[in-house]
């Protein structure tokens, strides 16, 4: 099932029928189009928007692309080669579309992953019980730091370890380091996260992964690489194990529990999850500048039914191809 990802040039509307010029609202400058069901289908990217869709009885007259250049005036959209309904292990993104992909959530490894990172958060607000998380103390360090920031690093290892082993990826006999768990940058979206503490304003923002790189895969993480230092080396590296570090490890192990399993889970008001992470955490994300990567469900438009489409909510859990 080909798609193709456009800019809709005629911003906010679009052109129902080319020949008599007939508009529609559609609010969105970038979108994602297929054909399913002798239905072309289109909405708006990481927005969970509306879809509008042109259903033709028998064989279309016109090509995905063909349609996508009448309908929104780009004559250059791009082919992408995900499928519909399709979702990578243990990797969340948002969706294109209404819906949602609760149904392919490992349940069962979130729940263990929550109770780790609940235990890890608590930790946190204990040692802010004793160091007050302000700029002037940053640099602070110490044996309860070091705990915070060692626990912390091995539960974001754990969980990038996790996402590799769950797709697939190839061991070949050896040890996991940083050169393979920097593969999911990208395909996890892992730089779009920025974090608060919710209760200290003062404490600066941050991103764990904005400077991660394949270059330098260690050192290129501040907090992992004091991780690193003053596990192998405690009495060398101890001035290391600063607060500014655990608590930017901390907050990697929360980026990396909300890129496997999402920001809401899918479990509606009874939720008790995203509470705990939340008094914590205020989570940014910066999805609209990776508009092209997104999960889009598969969409049907049912007889006898509202003319909205339908998004399917079983899912395909596939691997990533690293």
């Amino acid at each position: 099932m080909a798609i193709v990802f456009f800019q809709n040039k005629r911003y906010p509307i679009a052109i129902r029928d080319s020949q008599s010029g007939q508009e529609f609202q559609f609010p969105h400058v970038r979108g994602v189009a297929y054909f399913n069901d002798d239905t072309f289908f289109a909405s708006g990217v990481a927005e969970g928007g509306d879809v509008h869709y042109v259903h033709f009885p028998g064989a279309s007259p016109l090509t995905l692309k063909e349609w996508v250049a009448n309908t929104f005036g780009d004559n250059e959209s791009s082919d992408s080669e995900y499928i519909p309904g399709t979702v990578y292990k243990r990797m969340y993104r948002p969706l294109a579309a209404m819906g949602n992909f609760y149904r392919a959530i490992p349940q069962e490894k979130l729940t263990e992953s929550f109770v780790s990172l609940r235990i890890l958060l608590n930790k946190l607000e204990q040692l802010f019980e004793v160091v007050e998380p302000t700029p002037e103390n940053l640099a602070s360090y110490g044996h309860k730091i070091r705990e915070v920031l060692l626990l912390a690093c091995m539960e974001v290892e754990s969980s990038w370890s996790a996402v590799l082993k769950e797709n697939g990826y190839p061991l070949n006999g050896s040890s996991l380091t940083t050169r393979d768990y920097v593969k999911l940058l990208a395909p996890m979206l892992l730089d779009s996260y920025e974090l608060t503490l919710q209760s200290y304003p003062r404490f600066p923002s941050f991103s764990p992964f904005k400077n991660w790189n394949a270059t330098y895969p260690t050192q290129s993480l501040e907090w992992y690489d004091a991780y690193n230092k003053t596990k192998h080396d405690r009495e060398e590296n101890l001035k290391f194990a600063t607060l500014n570090n655990a608590v930017q490890a901390v907050g990697a192990a929360v980026v990396m529990f909300h890129a496997q399993f999402g920001l809401n889970f899918g479990t509606g008001f009874m939720d008790q999850k995203s509470p705990v992470i939340r008094n914590a955490f205020r989570i940014i994300t910066s999805f609209q500048n990776r508009w092209q990567e997104c999960y889009i469900p598969t969409m049907a438009v049912l007889p006898n039914s509202s003319p909205t489409p339908t998004p399917s909510f079983d899912w395909e859990p596939v691997n990533y191809s690293f």
